[in-house]
């Protein structure tokens, strides 16, 4: 009898003992599953060959985007500034094409003024130079943002600034430049932006121009809200968002009290409208608060207005993905 209770005791017992290791075993099969798929997860947003890969900020347009100043400091400028705030969101590289003298005609076909003196390297237009880079197979989804600053040497031979008045050819120039913007220049860089990619207008912004004459010349403000209006409607026929870089300057009312600080019209030596330091920085900033850029608060005593055109959300810039991963 005590035989026969141990052995069924026994048997009771081994009969136990594989429910047991099963339930371990499904156990432990469930946990690496579940392992594996937080790690895919991880590795599904945070990509190795992307985390090392190259992000650029591209920087267009004409001695503004170059950083030229009279004094012959062309490497603080605004594309400079804006570069350097950038690196922290794991921007890794800046391509300046911008070129001093740049017109909406030269962008497009070469010639331009400043060609021998470019921070970026290449031959040709300006416009081809940034297609070509936008569309290079490495470079794909790797840039952004972009800010596009053109337009002013369209139209400012026609303002004489020791008259105060604008010259007869002014509806002339600006409809030049409006077609060459909506039909040439805008549509091919965002052709070139959307190539499989994911990005959208928001990476691209348009500058509109602050008023270099504001204190020699009392009524020279409708000349430049006329050429910043024309580059408003350009700008919203793409839904690309408006940089208000004359709002950043201090906008009608304090345009003239700023722009001696902000540029080099009243310095004796150069009587030069370019920025300052001080100038490029305030672009700078107006730019970042218009990206988006984590941390930036208003321009001291400036209401920086919505950009014009702007979408409400843009999305899928690089700078942008960064910038959440590391909050």
């Amino acid at each position: 009898m005590a035989r026969s209770g141990d052995n069924a005791a026994s048997a009771g017992g081994s009969g136990a003992r594989p429910t047991s290791i099963l339930a371990v075993v499904a156990l432990a099969v469930i946990l690496v599953a579940a392992l594996v798929g937080v790690d895919l997860l991880v590795l599904s947003r945070n990509n190795p060959a992307e985390a090392i890969a190259p992000h650029y900020y591209m920087a267009l347009g004409d001695s503004l985007s170059f950083g030229y100043q009279p004094n012959l400091d062309f490497s603080s400028g605004f594309a400079d500034d804006i570069f350097n705030d950038l690196r922290f969101v794991d921007v890794t590289g800046i391509v300046n094409y911008a070129c001093a003298g740049e017109t909406t005609d030269t962008f497009i076909h070469g010639g331009c003024v400043g060609r021998f003196a470019h921070h970026g390297s290449y031959t040709g237009a300006q416009l081809t130079a940034a297609v070509d880079f936008l569309k290079k197979e490495a470079n794909r989804g790797h840039v952004s943002p972009i800010t596009l600053e053109i337009g002013s040497n369209d139209v400012l031979p026609d303002w004489d600034p020791s008259t105060c008045t604008a010259g007869p050819n002014v509806e002339i120039d600006l409809a030049r430049m409006d077609d060459n913007l909506t039909k040439v220049i805008l549509p091919q860089l965002l052709d070139a932006l959307q190539s499989r990619t994911n990005a959208n207008n928001g990476d691209l912004h348009l500058l509109n121009y602050y008023n270099p004459y504001a204190k020699a010349c009392s009524d020279s403000a409708q000349f430049v809200h006329t050429l910043n209006d024309h580059l408003a409607a350009d700008a919203a026929q793409f839904k690309i968002p408006v940089v208000d870089i004359y709002g950043a300057f201090g906008g009608d009312a304090n345009m003239a009290d700023n722009i001696c600080n902000y540029t080099w019209i009243c310095d004796s030596r150069f009587h030069d409208i370019h920025p300052t330091n001080t100038g490029y920085k305030v672009i700078a900033k107006a730019v970042e608060l218009a990206l988006g850029l984590p941390g930036m608060g208003p321009l001291p005593g400036v209401g920086v207005p919505a950009p014009a055109g702007a979408q409400s959300t843009p999305e899928a810039a690089l700078w942008r993905w960064a910038a959440v991963g590391a909050v």
